[in-house]
Formats: structure tokens, C-alpha cells, sequence
């Protein structure tokens, strides 16, 4: 009997040391991963990018509204400026550029230009880019983005030849000229000059609102080309990277999507040199009361944070946010930045707000 209790308890103790071992893991040790499904016909074409190091292990960015700013341009019988993209030199002058109404007939809307010599004054507004006749951009040019390099003024814009989409089923297109103002040459897909064809083509359900609003950085000697996408059934920010030689479209290379459609608007993407950081700027809750500035962090350009968020002291119905950037794509968050936005709660009828605001660092306490 003594035997057999032995047993029996030795039994009891070898099932409480090694019955549970597989639930419980020790803090010291790294846990072995699960071992993946095997799946054919599945290898990448290249090597898979390490995990970027998430930003919050760094520092935290903080987004502060530093005033109230001006109004540029107040809706009346134009009824709106928006979207605009900025180009900030050296000695402090800026172009901008921005969506426009067009004939309120068959071409929707226009692109126009103003410069400033301080970021204050601003120049009489000039009619720079118009759709081309039966052509596929025939419909609209909205959503500038510009960028500048090799003595060339890029512009990016977004159109349909859909006249019966109601404004769906959107492409990306491009242009260029020696000067902010124009004249511009169309991409015509072999070159520059003829008839447009889109750089990104929308190949969606045509009742999709497509694709577009383009932003663009210069890093590392590549061109990054966001754009927003959404299909009826959702969407997000996408990026493409190019060569920077004069034909660049031809070199465009699909690189991945970036960031899924929330709240957030389209955004408008910039390089930090200080921070080593892409920070990419946009209104959360667009066209609403809880309008506001988020901002998202990459160290890589293909993968975003949510950083920090703004409210005050920007306008309720907020949307079409743009940075103030330098030729390259590039700002500077030790300077206060401009920001420009249009706002207003009845459609169409919007007022387009320029302000300043700050990007803070601070190192997280230990």
C-alpha cells in the first residue's frame, strides 16, 4: 500500500511541475514563436523590409497651433479656394496653388496660382491649369501637388473624363512647367505635351471615387508620390516612388499602401531632415464640428503613427489641409510652419484659412 501511494504521488507532483509548462512562460526567457503556415506559391519577389522602431520608443511629437492666421481667400460668389500646395524658398517667398471653380458646365473645376514675397501678401490669383477638351482629364484639374527639381515646376492633379459620375471615378495626372504660373505640358504618357493620360489609373467600380491628391517628397535620390485611393468599399494612402530624371512617370514603382482611410483627410506628406522622420499633415473628422490637425510619423515613408492631434484655434468644417514646403518636399519643425485650409459648413461655399503652427519634440521621460 505504502508502494502504491508513492506512486500515486509521484504522479501528482510530475503532472503539476510539467502538465501546465505549456501555458506558463518564464519573464527570462524569449518565447518561441509559433511556427507559420507553409503556403505555396507565396515568395516575395524581395526581401521583406525589417520592422521599422516605432516612433513613441524615440520621442513623442506634439502639434501646437501657434495663431489664428488669416483668411486668404472668403467664399462669395466664387464659392472656393481649396487643397492648396505650398512651396516655401529660401528667402522666405512662397507659391501656392489651389482648386478653383471651373465653367459650372462641363469643366468642374480649375487650378489657380498666387505668390507671396512673405508668406503674408498675397498676389492677385492667376488661372494656371484647365482640363483638356475630349480629352481624359476633360471633366476637372483639382488637388495640386506640386514639387520642383532639374528646373521643372511638377503639378499633380486629379480628373475624370466621367461626366456622369457626379465627380467619381477619379485618376491622378501630371504636368510641368519652367514657371509656377505655367504655361504647363501635360503628361501624355511617352512624354510631355500631348494628350493627358493619367500617371496613376483608376481601375475600380467606376462609382468609386478613384483615385488622386497627390503629395510629393524628394529622399535619397527617389521621387515619393502619395495618393489617396478609395473604392466603394474603403481606402487609404498609397505610395509610389520614381527616378528623378525628366521622364520620371515611366520609372514609377508601386511600393505599398501606407495608411487606411479613418477619419482623416488626404494627406499632405513632408521629409524632416532634424528629425529624420516623414510627417505627413491632415484634418481628422473632415467637414464636421470636430474638425482638427493630426499628425502621423514615418521614419521609413511607408509606415505611419498617429502622432497628435490639434484643435484649437482651427475651424470647425475643416478639410483639404496643405504644408508649407520647401522645393524638395522638405520642412524645417525648428520654424513655426504655415498651414493653409478650406472650411465651411454649406457645400461648395468655403472660405480658405492660412496659419501657423509648431511641431515639438519631446524626449519621453524615464
Amino acid at each position: 500500500m505504502k508502494k502504491l501511494m508513492c506512486l500515486l504521488l509521484t504522479g501528482i507532483i510530475l503532472i503539476t511541475l510539467y502538465g501546465c509548462r505549456s501555458r506558463t512562460i518564464d519573464p527570462s526567457e524569449d518565447p518561441v514563436p509559433d511556427t507559420p503556415d507553409i503556403v505555396d506559391d507565396q515568395t516575395p519577389s524581395e526581401p521583406e523590409d525589417k520592422p521599422e522602431e516605432s516612433i513613441e520608443t524615440k520621442s513623442k511629437i506634439y502639434l501646437q497651433t501657434v495663431d489664428e492666421g488669416d483668411i486668404i481667400f472668403y467664399s462669395s460668389e466664387d464659392y472656393y479656394r481649396y487643397g492648396p500646395s505650398i512651396l516655401k524658398y529660401e528667402d522666405g517667398s512662397m507659391d501656392a496653388w489651389f482648386s478653383s471653380p471651373g465653367n459650372n458646365y462641363s469643366e468642374w473645376d480649375y487650378i489657380t496660382y498666387r505668390h507671396s514675397e512673405d508668406g503674408i501678401n498675397w498676389s492677385e490669383e492667376e488661372l494656371v491649369l484647365k482640363p483638356t477638351p475630349g480629352s481624359k482629364d476633360q471633366c476637372s484639374v483639382c488637388d495640386p501637388g506640386v514639387i520642383y527639381f532639374d528646373d521643372w515646376y511638377y503639378l499633380a492633379y486629379t480628373s475624370t473624363a466621367d461626366s456622369e459620375g457626379g465627380g467619381a471615378n477619379n485618376s491622378a495626372f501630371v504636368c510641368r512647367s519652367r514657371y509656377p504660373d505655367g504655361p504647363f505640358e501635360k503628361w501624355d504618357g511617352e512624354g510631355w505635351g500631348g494628350d493627358p493620360q493619367p500617371i496613376i489609373a483608376y481601375e475600380g467600380d467606376p462609382e468609386g471615387w478613384g483615385v488622386g491628391e497627390i503629395s510629393f517628397v524628394i529622399k535619397d535620390e527617389d521621387l515619393y508620390i502619395y495618393f489617396s485611393t478609395m473604392d466603394v468599399s474603403g481606402g487609404g494612402t498609397a505610395l509610389y516612388k520614381a527616378d528623378l530624371v525628366e521622364d520620371w512617370p515611366k520609372t514609377m514603382r508601386f511600393k505599398n499602401d501606407v495608411l487606411p482611410r479613418g477619419h482623416q483627410d488626404s494627406l499632405d506628406v513632408a521629409y524632416d531632415d532634424e528629425l529624420e522622420m516623414f510627417l505627413a499633415f491632415s484634418v481628422d473628422y473632415r467637414m464636421s464640428e470636430s474638425s482638427r490637425i493630426i499628425l502621423y510619423g514615418s521614419y521609413d515613408g511607408k509606415t505611419f503613427e498617429d502622432l497628435d492631434t490639434e484643435k484649437n484655434l482651427i475651424e470647425d468644417y475643416a478639410h483639404n489641409l496643405g504644408v508649407a514646403k520647401d522645393a524638395k518636399g522638405h520642412i524645417d519643425t525648428k520654424e513655426d510652419l504655415l498651414i493653409g485650409y478650406a472650411y465651411g459648413e454649406a457645400w461648395g461655399r468655403w472660405n480658405t484659412r492660412f496659419q501657423h503652427i509648431r511641431v515639438v519634440e519631446s524626449p519621453i521621460e524615464q
